[in-house]
């Protein structure tokens, strides 16, 4: 329970002895969508007479970014007795996602603040005062991995792609498939991650000892359908990307060729690995297109 004490932030308040007895009562929910759950305001002295509005909002406080980010859809019905609904969705857009990726390093961290007009009766007079307040959550990384996951965005990945390519089911497809590769890079496994890559896109191939993804000769069962034009294109882009991922992932042995079988390991950092993450993650999303042609 996320409990938020509201103060009294009036200009006529004592600024030490401003703190209204009135807390902001609240659970977080992280599932499809992140909601506030479970909303009261608690007032022991029961002084609350009516709540006329109240305002909440969810900043960023990493040292680069204070801001507000995304909106809580608040409204006072949670606080009618007789409406069902006590919860409040904080909404976040892909350009929300996309900042928070951008500095996330493990869980999250947010305040959340507090601003509301409530009517107080103080000895049988009525006084109506702004109170204000503000409270630190966290989100562990595995919870928000699992929201973005639900909208088809993976972490790190692809939050300029066009909404159209991010609601696609192949999409989400390609994340869940690169999931492996995806664990490896979170633990520094560079090479790790580039053969789990390969192994992905060696997966749509015909599997018949032809030399691996990088062989042309491995997609022609998979491109049969197609035009030869288009045949040549789209082979010499899943070979292209294949050969870099064995060549600097290290390596598969191959029958084609045997300069392959010959390969020294390459110093490949995590920022290398991290963009070829993101390729492979479109080079599948294609394939999965392909595969239902």
């Amino acid at each position: 329970m996320n409990i938020i004490p509201l103060f009294d932030s009036s200009l006529n308040s004592d600024y030490f002895n401003n703190y209204s007895e009135i807390d902001l009562r609240f659970d977080l929910k992280i599932d499809e969508t992140i909601r506030l759950i479970e909303l009261k305001l608690a007032d022991p002295t029961k002084k609350l007479r009516n709540v006329f509005d109240i305002k909440v909002q969810i900043k960023s406080i990493h040292s680069s970014l204070r801001k507000i980010i995304g909106e809580v859809q608040s409204n006072l019905l949670v606080f009618k007795q007789s409406h069902g609904q006590r919860e409040w969705e904080w909404v976040l857009d892909s350009n929300d996602i996309s900042i928070i990726e951008n500095i996330r390093s493990r869980d999250l961290d947010f305040s959340v603040e507090v601003k509301a007009i409530v009517d107080l009766d103080e000895n049988g007079i009525n006084r109506t005062i702004p109170i204000t307040g503000n409270h630190h959550i966290r989100i562990p990384e595995t919870d928000w991995i699992r929201y973005i996951q639900h909208h088809g965005y993976s972490s790190k990945y692809g939050m300029n792609i066009s909404t159209s390519l991010l609601n696609d089911p192949s999409w989400v497809s390609a994340y869940e498939q690169l999931s492996q590769a995806q664990e490896h890079l979170r633990r520094g496994l560079s090479y790790d991650a580039l053969r789990q890559c390969l192994s992905v896109i060696e997966s749509y191939t015909d599997g018949k000892g032809h030399g691996g993804p990088y062989s042309p000769k491995a997609w022609e069962e998979f491109l049969a359908d197609h035009v030869e034009q288009k045949k040549d294109g789209i082979t010499k882009l899943l070979t292209g990307v294949s050969t870099y991922l064995n060549k600097v992932g290290h390596h598969r042995h191959s029958r084609m060729n045997s300069e392959i079988d010959n390969l020294t390991p390459v110093p490949v950092d995590s920022y290398e690995t991290e963009l070829m993450l993101g390729i492979t993650q479109l080079v599948v999303t294609y394939l999965e297109r392909l595969k239902e042609k």
